[in-house]
């Protein structure tokens, strides 16, 4: 049989964009069941689209180079074009941050499937809004959370929950930082207030995932949302975030998450999350986005205060690419099998993050320029 094929209209030519088409080319045999064709590529410039497919995806995605998919991929100067197109039944939205409401909400309009780069939108007002009109219309809309489909973060969740090999969760603390604040010019998105840019809108749904994953989505929870959130900020010289740090209580299990990320450091060298149990620990040894090698600490024997023996056990779960494609042949199945939500980056999981960025920002008087969120 045939396999299904996600038809992708990519929007924004940066490099996230760059990152998510080129993982989209590579030939993965292992999966038969879905493929992918870049269709439509849109810039506000055209010929940065055609450069864009010349450098990433000069002969289409996967079922492109395969000859599922018979069309080449095509360049347009408007987004609506690309939103228009009859052959494009996904729209990927790769654009800056204050952009990312405006365009998934343009996408759905125009009757097309979204899946929208994190953070999803500015505030949590935007993604109800948004959710909102892809429920009106039956449409598939996401956050492009792509962590979340990787392997070793469904691993994670096996060990955690249906082995406990810790036991009882009672901590968890992420740092995943980046030293751009002195190496990058005032004007680049990661910096300017003006995209909506710092750490905890680049990098903060990526330190709040392992405690989500640990303590939110724990059985013993039942969902209940964290509690207290506190929020410690220091603010650059561009009026965004240096350095955040979210701590967040979960009563029910006696648990907390610390959560930091940063502009001013890079993340620790062997330790970017550490789960902390009754049992053990498992500590996240690589980038919190892209998650290839944990090592479980396991205490061999009884707690002692002196001498504790401990047994370890390191998993590496490596992959092609930058792993988007995982998040790509999710997508691709859900829109498949005529889902309009995925259940693993559900709205209401991107509601939560969401509001604890609010609330974060709101504690730490990080304030958009007025004008700039377009549902509040």
């Amino acid at each position: 049989m045939a396999p299904f094929v996600a038809s992708w209209g990519i929007i924004g030519c940066g490099w996230i964009s760059s990152m998510f088409v080129s993982d989209l080319v590579l030939d993965r045999p292992e999966v038969t069941d879905v493929s992918h064709a870049v269709v439509a590529v849109g810039s506000r410039d055209k010929a940065k689209a055609a450069k864009f497919i010349e450098e990433h995806c000069p002969k289409g995605a996967c079922a492109q180079v395969k000859g599922i998919h018979k069309a080449p991929p095509q360049a347009y100067g408007s987004y609506d074009e690309v939103f228009g197109h009859p052959d494009v039944n996904i729209i990927y939205i790769g654009t800056l941050h204050p952009t990312h409401y405006s365009d998934a909400k343009a996408a759905l309009e125009a009757g097309k499937n979204v899946l929208v780069e994190k953070p999803a939108c500015l505030n949590a007002a935007e993604w109800k809004s948004l959710s909102k009109i892809a429920k009106e219309k039956g449409l598939f809309l996401m956050e492009g959370l792509w962590t979340r489909f990787q392997p070793m973060t469904q691993t994670l969740i096996k060990k955690l929950h249906d082995e406990k090999v810790i036991g009882d969760i009672k901590a968890v603390k992420t740092d995943f930082s980046m030293p751009f604040y002195d190496s990058l010019p005032a004007s680049h998105r990661t910096l300017s207030r003006e995209a909506a840019g710092g750490p905890l809108m680049d990098l903060g749904p990526y330190i709040l995932l392992p405690a989500l994953l640990a303590l939110y989505y724990n059985p013993a929870n039942g969902k209940a949302k964290p509690e207290n959130v506190r929020a410690s900020m220091i603010k650059s010289r561009h009026d965004v975030d240096l350095t955040t740090t979210i701590t967040l209580d979960f009563p029910r299990l006696g648990a907390q998450g610390v959560c930091t990320t940063s502009h001013a450091y890079s993340s620790p060298k062997d330790e970017r999350g550490l789960i902390i149990g009754t049992r053990g620990e498992i500590a996240i040894h690589d980038g919190l986005s892209r998650i290839t090698k944990v090592t479980i600490k396991q205490y061999d024997g009884e707690f002692s205060f002196r001498d504790m023996k401990w047994k370890e056990e390191t998993i590496e779960q490596p992959f092609p690419g930058m792993g988007l494609h995982f998040e790509a042949d999710a997508v691709a199945r859900d829109i498949r099998d005529g889902r309009t939500e995925n259940e693993l980056v559900s709205h209401e999981e991107t509601l939560l993050v969401m509001e604890l960025l609010d609330e974060t920002r709101k504690q730490g008087g990080y304030a958009f320029p007025e004008g700039m969120e377009q549902v509040v």
